[in-house]
């Protein structure tokens, strides 16, 4: 599969503060829009202590769902979509040029089917860390996967710091803020 698509347009939306207790600190919010699925699409990039960046991306129109990460669009616009997200990344650099970046691949949870996806190496976890070593490669950042829980992190060499031992700082950091994930 390649990813050589242009993606989209991505407009800078506002920043929320976070004050919830945890190491989340602010979210930068951007919108696009794919003419191919007629759908607005929702980037969140949240910011959290360890200098490091949770992206994620839902369609406007399931904003209230509470699987709203988790919900398949399938309208064919999958290349544009991902690439516009991985697109943050170079935007998010100039504000921030030490930041790392996390991602996690939600599990499908569809209720027309009935299909309930396991955490462990999920579809999305799948296609994203393959455009990830495509668009990213290691001279910038350093790459770490983690198939139990879906997620991957790149961190960057300019953070200042070792490198495993940041790693193991903002693992730490993800596995206390999203309790929701499995242990890493």
């Amino acid at each position: 599969m390649t990813f050589d698509y242009p993606g989209y347009d991505l407009h800078f939306i506002q920043k929320e503060g976070c004050k919830d207790g945890t190491a989340h600190e602010f979210t930068y919010v951007y919108k696009f829009h794919s003419p191919i699925t007629g759908y607005h699409y929702v980037l969140r990039a949240d910011y959290h202590a360890e200098d490091v960046f949770a992206v994620k991306f839902y369609c406007k129109k399931d904003r209230h769902s509470e699987y709203k990460y988790s919900k398949i669009i399938n309208k064919g616009d999958i290349g544009n979509i991902l690439i516009t997200c991985a697109e943050a990344i170079p935007l998010l650099l100039e504000k921030h040029p030490t930041a790392s970046f996390g991602f996690v691949g939600a599990r499908t949870i569809d209720k027309a089917s009935g299909k309930v996806e396991s955490y462990i190496n999920t579809q999305r976890f799948r296609v994203y860390k393959e455009i990830i070593k495509i668009k990213f490669g290691k001279v910038t950042f350093e790459h770490y996967e983690y198939p139990e829980v879906s997620g991957y992190l790149l961190i960057n060499r300019k953070s200042g710091n070792d490198l495993a031992t940041k790693e193991a700082a903002i693992r730490k950091m993800f596995s206390g803020t999203y309790n929701n994930l499995p242990d890493i």
